[in-house]
Parts: structure tokens; sequence; C-alpha cells
């Protein structure tokens, strides 16, 4: 593939002037705008300034005329005071008509009321002027001149009023004039400017047309060559990936076929069994690789069908059970019975994602327990979803709890990557994530579906799945019901699990019993129960033997996973193997409930019978 190259010189020299004009244009906008706020601030600023001066100095021309007034009014022949004051307060008030007649303040004056303000202000200007005799006189001491220089003052008090009054109104319609005049002149200067701005954009618009050929072939090449590098790139890292991911269960296959030779014919159908799996995990990995590839394809779709539920779920909870087993961790499976008991969903798709949140919490859970809930989401997730033929559609929640040793913050990030936001994110890579969930990752949103989680190190995390499943047609569609225990019916879980004891809670309330659950109280605390549920307890081994007589002699039945209680009464507790599901539960519970029978279905009647019997001679 040829890729046209530009020549160097022409492209950097096209870059230069165009950065250059860009340049230039800003510059030249930045200076229209910046003479237009100029240009408005000022005639703000010289209005404001014009009309405070103006009537300022008019105010204080009359505050100090009754200053001076009230000076000379307090002055008499025991006035303790100096009277050589008197020129002073004299001086001041004459300094604020010197104010109103000089500058510019008092050019403006000398043009207010069509020159009334003018004569008003040589009029008190030529009262003041005129006592100033009098005033020497009161200074040397006289004060015979006194009341008739306070009667002059207070004859052009009149004029003074007048002059402020006729001051204050003009100075009001000049600064409107003003205002008015800077308007208009400041309305010119801005379309002049938004026509000088239209010009350098027009002009703007022909230079970058005449070079953007160059900068577009220029793209598409350096695009062009980006892309096929990002294409070897990707088919480097694919085949690496793929190279690790086949390559246990390819390894494992060839040590199991190698072990063949040498074994015998007994231990055959374990390594068998071991191909098997190996051969179904290389199986699982091809097709998930394909998955991916075909979504990065766009030729995905989905294919809804209305099946039941808890066949597809349970199937995901049986395909892992080795796993569980050779890693002895305690899993359980809860599906909520109010649920349809038939779905219309695309199954295929919901189990991949259920197998590989499973596969997630199995490798990253050393010891302890993971527990599913399946249920139907708050309503926070379904008002307001409706599906394209304008049908309400549910949402199904997918809940699963663990207690490794949580995600690390690097996968976690990448995991909380949402493409469906108005700005899309990418979705994360099999190499971040890791293949199974990078697939559960992108079929959730494929879907229109949300995926949450919480992680802690060293405490585990959980995941919050919310898939849409559209109503079923079939008439036949009923929900899950479960038999339903006596009325009344209380059962006592010991379970220090938090995750097994919430799960065991919810599946005991289903059959209309009342949970008592106890992590670290004593086994005999609660004795009015009519099933007990013997899990994970520490306290077995100082308290197990009497607890169990308790419930054997009050004729309450005992479901235990706990292997010294299995042990220590294998002919009356019931043993319960991991994982759990509700179909394996409800056969053991069910008889315990019935009629005319509480013994457990391992112990026949006669013999629960005399077994009740020795406890009562004792």
């Amino acid at each position: 593939m040829a890729l046209r190259q530009p020549k160097p010189w022409l492209s950097k020299f096209k870059n230069n002037l165009l950065y250059a004009f860009i340049t230039l244009i800003m510059l030249i906008a930045l200076a229209v705008f910046g003479i237009i706020s100029y240009t408005s601030d000022s005639s703000k600023n010289n209005g404001r300034r014009v009309f405070e001066s103006a009537l300022w100095n008019a105010l204080q021309l009359q505050v100090q005329t009754y200053r001076f007034l009230n000076y000379l009014v307090r002055l008499d022949a025991t006035t303790p005071e100096p009277q050589d004051k008197a020129f002073f307060e004299y001086d001041l008030l004459m300094s604020r008509v010197d104010l109103l007649r000089r500058g510019e303040v008092g050019e403006l004056v000398r043009n207010f009321e069509s020159g009334r303000i003018t004569r008003l202000l040589n009029i008190i200007n030529g009262e003041l002027e005129l006592m100033s005799f009098q005033l020497s006189k009161i200074e040397s001491g006289d004060l015979s001149y006194l009341p008739s220089l306070i009667e002059r003052i207070e004859d052009i008090d009149p004029q003074i009023n007048e002059f402020v009054t006729l001051v204050n109104k003009a100075s009001n319609e000049y600064i409107t004039d003003q205002r008015r005049l800077l308007q208009t002149n400041l309305d010119h200067i801005k379309l002049l400017s938004t026509a000088l701005l239209a010009c350098l954009l027009f002009l703007c618009f022909f230079v970058i047309r005449s070079v953007d050929e160059l900068r577009r072939s220029h793209r598409q090449n350096k695009t062009m060559l980006t892309d096929v590098q990002s294409v070897q790139d990707d088919k480097a890292n694919m085949l690496a990936y793929i190279h690790q991911e086949i390559r246990s269960p390819i390894n494992a296959i060839l040590s199991v076929a190698n072990t063949l030779k040498h074994t015998t014919p007994q231990d055959s159908v374990t390594l068998s069994r071991h191909i098997e799996e190996s051969g179904h995990a290389l199986l699982h990995t091809i097709e998930m690789l394909s998955d991916l590839a075909r979504m990065d394809a766009k030729q995905w779709d989905f294919h809804p069908n209305t099946e039941p539920l808890r066949p597809h779920i349970e199937a995901c909870f049986t395909s892992v059970e080795r796993q569980i087993s050779r890693k002895a961790l305690q899993g359980m499976l809860y599906i909520d019975p109010q649920l349809p008991k038939e779905l219309c969903l695309d199954f295929p798709k919901l189990k991949d994602i259920v197998l590989a949140l499973l596969q997630n919490a199995i490798a990253h859970t050393a010891a302890g327990s993971l527990c599913m809930q399946v249920r139907a989401a708050p309503l926070t997730h379904s008002l307001g979803r409706s599906s394209d033929n304008g049908k309400e559609i549910g949402f199904l929640q997918i809940v699963l709890k663990d207690t490794g040793q949580g995600m690390s913050r690097e996968l976690q990030q990448h995991l909380r990557a949402n493409p469906s936001l108005p700005v899309p994110q990418n979705s994360p890579t099999p190499n971040q994530v890791g293949l199974s969930l990078a697939l559960c990752h992108r079929l959730i949103y494929l879907m229109k579906g949300e995926m949450h989680f919480s992680s802690t190190q060293q405490k585990g995390s959980e995941f919050w799945v919310n898939i849409p499943f559209y109503p079923s047609t079939a008439s036949h569609v009923s929900q899950n019901v479960a038999f339903s225990c006596p009325d009344k019916s209380k059962a006592l879980v010991i379970e220090t699990d938090a995750h097994l004891a919430d799960t065991w809670q919810l599946y005991l309330n289903d059959l209309n019993m009342d949970v008592i659950v106890t992590q670290e109280g004593s086994l005999q605390e609660y004795q009015d129960c009519d099933l007990v549920i013997l899990g994970n307890t520490a306290r077995f081994t100082r308290e197990g033997d009497d607890a169990l007589h308790l419930w054997k002699k009050r004729r309450c039945p005992v479901l235990s996973y706990h292997p010294q209680a299995i042990e220590h009464a294998p002919d009356y507790v019931i043993p319960v193997h991991f994982p759990l599901m509700q179909a394996s539960l409800d056969a053991l519970i069910a008889p315990l409930f019935t009629e005319h029978s509480r013994c457990p279905p391992t112990t026949s009647h006669a013999t629960f019978s005399a077994s009740l019997k020795d406890n009562t001679d004792d």
C-alpha cells in the first residue's frame, strides 16, 4: 500500500503560515474586544466622576456654611476658644466656592440651567467676600459686628439651598445625557468591531480552506500508519494471550495422556475425567476468544427465548463443582422463588456471564465461601425502562459474594469502565482483567445491563449484575413455588460465615420458617427450634456432644456440613455437601415436615422411635 507523503518543506511552511494567521486573528480580536470593554468602563467611570464631584462640592458648600454659622453663634466674649480661628473657618467655606467655580466642575456648573446656577454661585461668593471686613474686626476682638455677620449668613441660606437643589437636578440630567451619548458611541464601536471580526473570520475561512486538503492528506496518511501498527500490536498481543490461556489445559491433557501409559485400569477413570475437564476448559477458552472476536467485528446478535431459569443457573454451578471441590470452597446458590419460573432471555449469554463471575470468584478465593443469589432487581433499576416495542421489562439481579483475597485496584479501575455513558468508555481488554471478566463485562453492557461491585483486600468481593429480561407470552408461565413448612416453625442456623448465614436465612424464610442466626453464641442457647443447620463454628469441640444429645432428645432434625458433627453422629446428623442448591436441600428438608414424619430420612421410623424411647428412659 503506497502512502502519499507531503513534501516536508511545503508542509512546514503551510503550518507556520496557518499558525501565524490564527495568532494574528486572535490578537486583533482581543484588541477589539479590549477597546470595547475599555470604552464601556471609561464612560461609566467618567459619568460617575462628574456626577459625584459636582454634587459632592455643592453639598460640602452647604455643610461648611452651617459649620461656619455654628462657629459664629458659639463665639462671644466668654468663649474660651481662640478667636483667630474665624478666618480658618472662613477659608474652608471659600475653598468650597472656589471648587465650584474652577476646573472641570466649574465649567459644568456654568452650563447648568441656562446660567441660573452660575448667578446664584456669584451672589453667594459676593456675599461671602463682603464678610471679610467684619470677620477681621471679630478676629481682632471686636464682637459688635458678630450679630450682623450672623444675620448676613442666614440671609444667604435660601440661595445656598436653591443652589444645591439646582446642582443636584442639573447633574442628574447631565449624566443622563452623557451616558446616552456614550452609549451611542459605544454601539457604533461595537458595530464596527463586529464587522471587522466578521471580515477576519471570512478571510480565515478561505485561508484554512486552502490548506485543508494538505492537512487532510497528511492526517489520513498518519492515521493509516497508526492503524496498521495498532493492528499488528493487537494481533501480537492476542496471539500471546491465546498461547497463555490454552497452554495450561493442553499441558494438563498431555500430562494425563503420558500418565495413562503407566497406569492401571482402575485409575483410568479418574484420569479420563481430568482429560475431559481439561478439554472442556480448552473448548470454553476457544469459544470465549471467538465471542470476543465477533464482538469486535460487530457480528454479535442476541436470540432471547423463553425457558426455565433455575436449570441454567444450577448447570453453571455444577460445571464448576470440581474446581470448588479442589479448593475446598463452600458454595451455595439461592434463586428467589418470587421470580417467574420461565423468563425470556438469551440463556447462552446469561450462562457465560454467570460462569465468568464464578470463575473469577474461585480464582480470587483460596479458602472460604462463595454465595450466589438470583433475584429480581430493586425498583430503582426497573422503573422507566421499556423494551423496543414499548412493553415494560424486568431486571434480573445476580449477586455473587466471596470471602477471597479481593481484587487489585488496577483490576477494579478497569472494570469500572461504562460503555453506556453519554461519553462512552472503552471496555477492558483480556490483558487487563482476564478473558472471562472481559467477556462478562462486554456481554452485560451489550445486553443493556449494569455491573456494580465492591472489593476489599483480604476480605472478599461482591458483584451485583442487573440484566434485563422480557416478559414471557406463554400462558403456562408460573412462579417457583416451594413447599411450605407449618406455621410458627423455627430454624436455628449456626454459621460464622456471614455470606452463608445470609443465604441460609433467605432460603429458610421462603419455607415459612422463622430463622435464628447465631455466629459465636452457645450451641444450646436456642432450644425451641424445629430444624438446626449446623455449619462452621469453633464451639463444636466444647459443646457439640451436649448440643447433639439435646437436639436428639427434643426430636429436632440436624442438617450439617461440619466434618466433626457428621463423624460424631452419622446415624442422626443429615449430611449436606457443597455446592448447596435449593433442589437438593428441598429433597432433604421436605420429608422432615410432612404430616406423619419428623425423623431424618437417613434413619428409619422404627429406629428413630427407639432412639427417642431410649432418650426418654435416660
